[in-house]
């Protein structure tokens, strides 16, 4: 089972996480994907890279997501268990400590 949190916060909020919410929840739905729970979270720390999404098990954070590479995500993490590797934040993204 995936939990997977997608940040609400206010600058993922500006950049459209409510639209990859929809667009995640159409494709888990549409690709018959189960086992998945997607919950919303505040700030991940990540504002300036978002919309963000955390995938656990794996601890897996996604970056810069759009309504476009959800459907990958969907296919290749959650349906396949291979993360995508292009869309993984790294370490330098983090925006630091407030």
């Amino acid at each position: 089972m995936y939990r997977i949190y997608l940040c609400t916060g206010p600058h993922c909020s500006a950049r459209g996480c409510a639209r990859v919410r929809d667009a995640l929840d159409a494709a888990l739905w549409e690709l018959r994907v189960g086992g998945v729970e997607l919950l919303t979270s505040g700030c991940q720390d990540h504002c300036d890279h978002g919309p963000n999404l955390l995938i656990h098990p794996g601890a897996t954070r996604y970056a810069g997501l759009t309504v476009e590479r959800t459907r990958e995500i969907v296919c290749e993490h959650l349906r396949d268990g291979r993360p995508v590797e292009e869309w993984v934040a790294t370490p330098e993204m983090r925006r630091g400590a407030r």
